[in-house]
């Protein structure tokens, strides 16, 4: 548990000192965003979050790639580039994904079941991570870490790549169970928009991500990766 919650720390400290402390676009002020609990695209926030850690841990989703990704259709979620910030377009239906949090699994700290995987998880979030607050535009951060916004994932298995950081050879098999907080950002209108998550930790705080949406009407984005131009 201590190398676990040492190897997150330091990348969320490497994370916070990559991110901007303040958006690179003015806000809109004329934004009536919605936060809501995670969920979309047919799929549970749990879900949301597996899947999300399960692309992750794959290498499917590169990191610091600046731009959007598309979980379940319709459901979005940002990674930053090495400034920090994920450029993405998007359209009025879309909802954007924002959490953060941890995960265990049979390799690293050596647990079987979802179970036990589970509340490994859920102890490391718990012991580091006192407040995530997100802020759309103007408005005022919410500070997601409550029940209504927690999620627990169910248990997956995925292929690892090479060059991974468990010294394990390509394609080996990764089981893993994830715990965090999220939410799902929609009802923007057509314009430019800004997202940011920050990280609140016993040692530190500072933004973690800042996602700059742009939003044109339905039609003109695919759901794809997204790039703002």
């Amino acid at each position: 548990m201590r190398h676990l919650r040492r190897t997150v720390l330091l990348a969320l400290a490497l994370a916070l000192c990559a991110a901007p402390a303040t958006p690179a676009h003015p806000p809109n002020d004329h934004a009536r965003a919605a936060i809501s609990p995670a969920r979309g695209g047919g799929l549970t926030g749990g879900e949301l979050q597996a899947e999300a850690w399960a692309r992750g841990l794959s290498g499917s989703n590169a990191a610091f790639q600046g731009t959007c990704t598309t979980l379940a259709p319709g459901v979005l979620q940002g990674h930053g580039g090495d400034d920090g910030i994920a450029r993405c377009t998007a359209t009025p239906r879309s909802r954007l994904f924002v959490n953060f949090g941890s995960f265990c699994s049979d390799l690293g700290e050596g647990f079987k079941t979802e179970r036990e995987q589970l509340a490994c998880a859920r102890a490391v979030s718990q012991e580091f991570l006192k407040e995530l607050n997100v802020t759309v535009d103007n408005g005022d951060p919410i500070n997601i870490v409550r029940p209504r916004f927690e999620l627990f994932s169910p248990q997956r298995t995925i292929a690892l790549p090479a060059d991974n950081d468990f010294g394990v050879p390509a394609g080996t098999p990764l089981t893993f169970t994830a715990h965090g907080w999220g939410v799902v950002v929609h009802s923007l209108r057509p314009g430019r928009h800004t997202v940011t998550l920050e990280v609140v930790t016993p040692e530190f705080r500072g933004v973690f991500i800042t996602i700059i949406l742009k939003v044109v009407p339905d039609g003109h984005s695919n759901h794809r990766d997204h790039g703002d131009d």
